[in-house]
């Protein structure tokens, strides 16, 4: 299969969920066409730029659209309207920013300390809890053939450390982010040689309805302006029989006696609101997904011991896991009578 149809293959207008057509020289795309919404949608270092209306970044952008207009007008293709369309776009956009792009400064400051820096950072406390979703999900089915996307990806640790070494080179690992530069520490990082990496938000996804196998949410949702309710919407993205893997925290109660030890660092991201489990099944719900397992976990006692001893947290296997059993206990036997003990987060393996 040629690059472009393997394009049109899965890709999708953001805003309409149309097919996309390729433009560009020989093998090389160099923008998108939504013929329905008229605009265009620019590649930017082989990573295909698309964005929603309503998060178009004219900074990003601008350029890359004047630019492919006129390499491709020298080569005999004219964009005409469509170009001008999505120039008129990007100046309405120009000072304006969304939910998403709030996110996207402090995690690209993350990430291009990560590029520079020597030694990477250590996910194992993540890495650790997360098996349980891998493994789940492994008992279930075989990833040979498989497609695999990956939301709000940033530098690709999870599916390094949790899926890689399951799949094979037929095998299709897709890697969406805000983050120009997490995709591009990603596919840098990432030795899995049948990947694409696109720049999106996660509350619009850019792929064609049932053409996932497993869809990954590691940390996600509640980053999202929609939250949960993106669910039902990007239920419809996964082709029957496929997997959504989940794990998010959630919505819980603190003392106030321990507000200072468990409130969120000076240094996250502007947007670090948890998910109502309510909400949450509520949405599950109507998407009309099979929960197949579960797995609730981190009580404030789990919370603070990640503060306090973070260290040995994430260098000591061992100890980590007698933390969690701990935690567990405490959530099983104080969790429905004391608020503060119940779960401050979820994983959840879902089939639809």
């Amino acid at each position: 299969m040629g690059v472009k149809q393997f394009y049109e293959g899965i890709l999708a207008c953001p805003d309409c969920k149309s097919k996309l057509q390729t433009i560009g020289r020989n093998y090389d795309v160099q923008v998108f066409l939504c013929e329905k919404c008229g605009i265009l949608f620019p590649v930017r270092d082989d990573i295909p730029v698309l964005l929603p209306k309503k998060a178009r970044n004219y900074n990003l952008e601008y350029d890359l659209i004047d630019n492919i207009e006129q390499g491709l007008t020298q080569s005999g293709k004219r964009l005409g309207r469509y170009a001008q369309n999505t120039r008129d776009l990007l100046r309405e956009c120009k000072d304006k920013s969304s939910w998403e792009w709030e996110d996207e400064k402090y995690w690209s400051e993350v990430y291009a300390g990560e590029s520079t820096g020597t030694v990477p950072k250590n996910w194992n406390d993540r890495i650790w809890q997360r098996q349980f979703l891998s493994n789940t999900l492994i008992a279930q089915t075989s990833l040979t053939g498989k497609t695999i996307l990956d939301v709000g990806s940033g530098e690709g640790q999870n599916f390094r450390y949790l899926l890689a070494d399951y799949c094979d080179e037929t095998t299709l690992y897709i890697a969406t982010d805000i983050s120009f530069t997490g995709l591009k520490l990603n596919r840098a990082r990432n030795n899995h040689d049948n990947s694409l990496y696109i720049l999106c938000t996660a509350d619009s996804l850019p792929v064609q309805r049932e053409i996932i196998d497993v869809l990954c949410y590691f940390g996600v949702l509640h980053h999202t302006e929609r939250k949960s309710d993106i669910l039902p919407e990007n239920g419809n993205l996964l082709k029957s029989g496929g997997f959504i893997l989940l794990h998010e925290p959630l919505i819980r109660p603190a003392p106030v006696s321990l507000s200072n030890l468990l409130k969120p660092k000076a240094d996250e991201s502007s947007h670090e609101e948890r998910i109502d489990m309510r909400k949450l099944t509520a949405a599950i719900n109507d998407s009309k997904l099979e929960l197949l397992a579960s797995r609730p976990h981190n009580t404030i006692f789990f919370t603070g011991m990640m503060r306090l001893f973070y260290g040995i947290m994430v260098s000591s296997r061992l100890f980590f896991n007698l933390v969690s059993g701990f935690d567990n206990l405490l959530m099983k036997i104080l969790g429905g009578v004391i608020p503060y003990f119940k779960a401050g987060g979820i994983m959840l393996v879902l089939r639809r």
